[in-house]
């Protein structure tokens, strides 16, 4: 969780950095939608470790729950260090 937290802070970064080149429209909406998408996929999981079992949770869904986090972080960091 960590890991996203700060790439969503270099995501907000680049985006107020005014000497970066500034993304499109096209650009921003798919940001906007892969954002949303993937946001949606680790709070899923998340929730579903929440409410499943604890051997559920022990055997698939904390590796999911990884899984989703790393790669909105890794998302995010990509969009952040584009150029």
């Amino acid at each position: 969780m960590g890991e996203l937290l700060v790439a969503r802070e270099e995501l907000n970064e680049r985006f107020l950095d005014a000497d970066r080149r500034k993304f499109s429209d096209v650009e921003f909406d798919d940001i906007v939608i892969k954002s949303s998408e993937l946001d949606d996929e680790y709070v899923r999981v998340w929730r579903a470790c929440e409410e499943a079992t604890r051997e559920w949770r022990h055997s698939e869904g904390l590796s999911a729950l990884a899984l989703a986090l790393k790669q909105a972080a890794d998302y995010y960091r990509g969009v952040a260090t584009a150029a």
